[in-house]
């Protein structure tokens, strides 16, 4: 998601504003305080009874502050600084709150301390009266940017997050998605059959529902954004239904009343194209989601990395609530290009299915498995300490390199894979978990593949 122009402008005003040695007076003052103002940052956040749910003493004191003080000195670098990367880099930390479920009343809190502790700097520093008003205005116009920009991001990404949320309770509820495209289909067709039928007989058309007050259309409104994410797409149905509405009924309800002739008018084909456009959206939307027909994929029947974050999350609340220990196995098919290479993207697909039906077989019912993209797997495993962490990847290993894949009465296939183990840190960013261990299979592979690496502390 791009930085609207607006608020790129609003960036570079609010630079442009101070002089090149006030805006260094305010970079020299933070990057000497850095580390008093993160601690009293968390501290403040830390005081929360509600923080306490998400952060824990650990993560702070490793991670956290260490962030925030990099954050800071990017943040107020000056005349030198990028408003676009400064844009970015607010909606990365907007997202990573999402991701870890911190409330934005809490970081709001934690910026207005942030504000006042630096203008306490501000104002005992040896700036003059002039040079310490706009250094004070400085320092708040972009906090207060950065904070708009984050709290944005953080809206939309909780929003996509909930919306995730709901698709995977319908998926695993039983939602199917075939059936659900066919409904649909169907309830566009009945209301575009009802106005022809009112055509060919004579029947006023204006005592017909709109589209927008019909079966599809209620449908489109409440439950489709709840099932896609694909809301371009369903803003162009939308402008189909808002056009058939308010344009293509009215033309042919006038035509109807004045007894001219459909297909002369060209009216009655730009109304069926215009439904027809609206069947291809939906068409193209239901295609985007084939491979979570019943939440899984479709090669695989594991499931679909969409729902990670859903997964993620829920753990991440377990860790934090009852101290529950979870760690993450990244797994990858060792040699994976030379098979295809050699036997062809058919036996390929084989040894996915192969590999997944091995997995799903080690995995206990509480675990989850996913096709994470192309040759790799990930694997959720709950309750677990290091060591028994360390056991089941390496039963995992141990199994797929020990089995063999008979493509032919002549011709059978054995493969390894290498993986990458990260246990929980306490970390609250579930996206820091999967980079460790995307971090650890990588020294995995690096190191002479079928073998398990944990990743680093």
């Amino acid at each position: 998601m791009s930085t609207d122009t607006n608020t790129l402008h609003d960036w570079e005003d609010v630079v442009a504003a101070v002089s090149f040695d006030v805006a260094a007076s305010v970079a020299h003052a933070i990057q000497q305080n850095s580390a008093a103002l993160a601690e009293g940052f968390y501290a403040v956040m830390m005081a929360d009874a509600e923080a306490a749910q998400f952060l824990s003493n650990e993560a702070v004191q490793s991670r956290l502050k260490p962030s925030i003080q990099r954050w800071m000195n990017l943040l107020f670098a000056g005349h030198g600084s990028d408003p676009v990367a400064l844009a970015a880099l607010q909606r990365q930390v907007g997202d990573v709150h999402a991701r870890a479920e911190i409330p934005v009343g809490l970081v709001s809190r934690g910026m207005r301390h942030l504000k006042v502790r630096v203008r306490e700097l501000l104002v005992r520093s040896e700036l003059n009266r002039e040079d310490l008003v706009d250094a004070v205005g400085y320092v708040g116009g972009l906090m207060d940017l950065a904070f708009s920009e984050m709290s944005s991001a953080y809206v939309r990404a909780h929003e996509q997050g909930a919306r995730t949320d709901e698709t995977f309770r319908l998926v695993t509820a039983g939602q199917n998605l075939a059936l659900e495209r066919h409904k649909q289909l169907g309830a566009l067709t009945d209301w575009e059959n009802t106005v022809l039928r009112a055509l060919a007989i004579g029947s006023p058309l204006e005592a017909l529902p709109q589209l927008r007050s019909s079966a599809f259309g209620l449908w489109l409104q409440h439950k489709a954004p709840l099932m896609f994410e694909a809301a371009t797409e369903l803003a162009t149905i939308g402008d189909q239904i808002q056009h058939l509405d308010h344009t293509l009924m009215p033309l042919l309800i006038s035509n109807q009343n004045q007894g001219q002739g459909q297909e002369g008018t060209g009216v009655l084909r730009d109304f069926l194209a215009s439904l027809e456009e609206a069947r291809f959206v939906l068409n193209t939307v239901f295609d985007r989601l084939v491979d979570m027909e019943v939440g899984r994929d479709v090669l695989t029947q594991l499931y679909n990395r969409r729902f990670l974050p859903t997964i993620l999350r829920r753990e991440l609340e377990l860790a934090r609530n009852h101290h529950n220990p979870f760690a993450i196995l990244m797994i990858d098919v060792d040699h994976f290009k030379r098979v295809n290479d050699s036997h062809g993207h058919e036996t390929g697909d084989r040894v996915l299915q192969h590999i997944a039906v091995l997995l799903q077989g080690q995995a206990r019912a509480s675990d989850f498995v996913f096709r994470y993209g192309g040759e790799e797997f990930l694997a959720v495993i709950n309750e677990v300490s290091a060591e028994q962490a360390g056991v089941v990847a390496d039963k995992i290993r141990a199994r797929i390199e020990g089995s063999v894949l008979t493509l032919s009465d002549q011709l059978s296939l054995s493969v390894t894979v290498s993986i990458g183990l990260a246990l929980h840190d306490g970390h609250p960013d579930y996206r820091h978990l999967i980079n460790r261990a995307d971090q650890a299979l990588y020294e995995a592979k690096r190191a002479g593949r079928n073998q398990v690496v944990f990743a680093a502390a």
